[in-house]
């Protein structure tokens, strides 16, 4: 079997993600490939259960269920972001849609305050201002019946917890920065990733998967449209201490 799968999103995948199969390990190689219309699920199921608490302690632990009324919030992590989530605005029109961010002109303590006040979740510092994750933005595209795609880090994560907001979160997986290097696709990656690039990404990864895997959904190597239906499609239980 050739080592490339096809990760393009089809219409086939967005009628029916349950079509979706798992491939061997091999298969999965090359995030855009196109060479095969199966589509590759290599990913780590992990129970929709308690995002951030250690296993040990998961059985005893007081849990309620909640209801997701509308489409639950998709923040993806791991190496070229910003090409996947082109891929899923593009080729899922109208399900998709990536939060915008806020530019502010303030100090730095008003941008504190308004995390504090569950406000803002997360925020970048640019030349002269603010980049803000405002709550607002992510409920009025949810409300929308849209997924809102996150820009920010894994650490406000548990904040989103606390604000009643409880994001699909998805840990892209590489095998080594070799594996990155190798990705190609015609419109969303045009140019080679750089070997340089491909090791400052994949040593981003480890330290994103070292120090915050509690907070991961799913761990995944492909099939990320089949992965958020299957992860909206779940009943959601949370900690009581979240409530």
């Amino acid at each position: 079997m050739d080592q490339e799968f096809s990760m393009r999103l089809s219409m086939s995948e967005v009628k029916d993600s349950s079509a979706t199969k798992t491939l061997s390990a091999a298969a999965c190689w090359s995030f855009f490939g196109r060479k095969h219309k199966h589509k590759c699920n290599g990913s780590k199921d992990r129970k929709d259960l308690l995002l951030f608490e250690d296993s040990v302690s998961l059985a005893y632990q007081q849990v309620q269920k909640v209801d997701c009324i509308s489409l639950r919030p998709v923040l993806i992590l791991g190496p070229l972001l910003d090409m996947v989530k082109e891929m899923l605005i593009n080729e899922v029109p109208g399900k998709f849609c990536r939060c915008p961010l806020k530019v502010m002109k303030a100090s730095q303590q008003a941008i504190e305050r308004g995390i504090k006040d569950c406000l803002f979740v997360d925020y970048k510092r640019r030349n002269g201002h603010f980049d803000v994750t405002m709550v607002a933005s992510i409920k009025e595209i949810t409300e929308k019946n849209r997924h809102c795609l996150l820009d920010v880090a894994p650490h406000p994560i548990e904040r989103l917890h606390h604000m009643h907001i409880y994001p699909i979160v998805i840990f892209i997986h590489y095998k080594s920065a070799k594996h990155i290097k190798k990705q190609r696709d015609p419109i969303y990656l045009r140019g080679k990733v750089t070997q340089r690039h491909s090791k400052e990404q994949f040593k981003t990864a480890q330290k994103t998967e070292q120090e915050y895997s509690r907070y991961f959904t799913r761990v995944v190597q492909g099939g990320i449209l089949a992965t958020v239906n299957q992860e909206q499609s779940k009943v959601l239980w949370i900690l009581n201490c979240l409530l």
